[in-house]
Formats: C-alpha cells, structure tokens, sequence
C-alpha cells in the first residue's frame, strides 16, 4: 500500500478533504453552471490528439508486458483489481454459460478489459466492444483489436451477432451532454446488465454542473462535468433496472471549491423484466 492510500485510511475524512483541496497539481471541481453551453464557455478544452498519443503510448506498454495497466494515460507496475467490477461480470458471464459479452461505453482503449482480464481466465468467451470517439476507434482498431475486443463509434455499430449481457459505463456518465439520453440508449441495446462505476454523486436534490480541471502531470484541460444528485440518477435508472448493489471508488470523496461534498460511487443493475 502506498503512502497515499495510508494517509487517506489513518485521517479523519475532513483532513482528508482539505488536504485534496490544498494539494498543488489536484483534480479541482468548480461553478455551477445552468447550462452545457455555459461551462464549456469556461472550459479551456483539451488537446484530444496530445490525449489520445499519450493513452496510445501508455496502452503500448500494457500491451507488451511493461506495465499491468492504464487509467487515463496512467501506467501503473502492479495489477489492481476492482472486485465490484469482477463480480458485475463473472456474474454476467455466470448468466450466460460462461460467455461474456460487453458494451464498454467509453472504454478509451479497453482500460477497463485489460485491468480485469487476467481475473477473467476460464471463460468460455469473451467479445467485448469498445464505443468510442472515432480517433480512439482508429486507433484501436489499427493497433489493439483482437478476437476478444473491438472498436466501434456507436452502439448501432455493436455487432449484431455479439447480444450484450452488460453495459459499462466507468468514468464516462458525468462528461456528457446528455447522460440520461444515453442510459435510455444503453436500455435498448438488449443488456441484461449494467456497471456505472467511478461516476460522482451528490445529496443534493438536483445535478449540478461544473467546471473539473484536470492537473498538468495527467494532462492540462478543464471540461463539464455533472456531479449526479444520487436520488435523481437512482430514480431515472429505476425506470429500466433493479439496484443489485452499489459500491464506493477508490476516487473517493471530493468537495467543491464552495465546499460542496460529494462521493464517486458505482452502482449495479439487473434489466428489470
């Protein structure tokens, strides 16, 4: 365990909150804005090809052995594993005679595949589908498709023969437009199953909208970012899956720059039939 993950356990979560908020080079989240519109005003955007060279490279060394996995252009040297996140698909796969079959909305390069897939040997199959923006699909498609995983740029796109058994969405929720437009979207595809994972969520009785900057050792950017009132979320998802168990991220907790408290949570579904 590092030093990191010891302080947040021997702290009172408080000091914890005001250390992330003190910390040079931390994820900031701030505003309230009443619109996409008015927060992407703000934002100073992104380079996405300076974004995407940089997840490239990371996934390269996956791939050839140098480092266990990437998060968000991130190697880490050792395998950590997510165990809600095994148990939403070994119980998938349980499901379905030991075929997994995934929808990986915004999956970058298949961060959240190749994390998980040495937990994942003895199934009887996987195909697991990546839905992306079209650069990451090049790419993934020019140099990390395999028989298990594939690229696709929208769900349309998802091969026909491949019936979903989950839908993840990890980390991606809470960066679009319209989120509750694709959670409808995501229902039709025919899953039985659905992971949110690493999603920010809130007491408050609305969403709210902000501003997160992301700190130069990752990459320079500030984009929207909705922080989820969890009653509101849990109510939209109530209309298609029934709550099989909800899980804290190793995000934690976060406050805003006007002290706003709130937590990354995950959150599993079964279709409801």
């Amino acid at each position: 365990m590092n030093l990191r993950k010891k302080l947040k356990r021997l702290l009172p979560p408080a000091l914890v909150d005001e250390w992330r908020r003190a910390s040079a080079g931390a994820i900031r989240f701030s505003g309230d804005y009443p619109n996409w519109q008015a927060a992407r005003n703000v934002a100073t955007g992104y380079d996405a090809d300076e974004i995407l060279r940089r997840v490239v490279e990371a996934t390269r060394q996956v791939v050839a052995g140098k480092a266990a996995f990437e998060r968000d252009s991130v190697v880490f040297a050792e395998p950590s594993y997510v165990y809600p996140v095994l148990a939403a698909l070994m119980r998938t796969a349980a499901l379905n005679q030991g075929h997994l079959r995934v929808i990986d909305f915004g999956g970058s390069l298949g961060t959240t595949y190749r994390q998980h897939r040495p937990f994942l040997q003895g199934l009887a199959s996987i195909r697991w589908s990546v839905v992306e923006q079209a650069k990451f699909v090049e790419a993934g498609a020019r140099e990390f498709s395999t028989a298990e995983l594939g690229f696709v740029s929208s769900l349309d796109d998802v091969p026909r023969r491949e019936q979903p058994g989950i839908a993840i969405l990890s980390s991606v929720l809470q960066y679009l437009e319209h989120p509750l437009q694709i959670l409808s979207d995501l229902a039709r595809t025919g899953a039985t199953s659905l992971l949110i994972d690493r999603t920010p969520m809130s007491a408050l009785n609305r969403d709210r909208l902000c501003l997160q900057t992301v700190p130069g050792r990752i990459y320079s950017a500030s984009y929207p970012c909705w922080l989820f009132s969890k009653a509101r979320l849990m109510a939209q998802l109530a209309r298609d899956w029934n709550l099989l168990g909800e899980f804290d991220c190793e995000e934690g907790q976060f406050l805003t720059r006007d002290r706003l408290r709130f937590r990354f949570r995950g959150l599993i579904g079964e279709r409801r039939t």
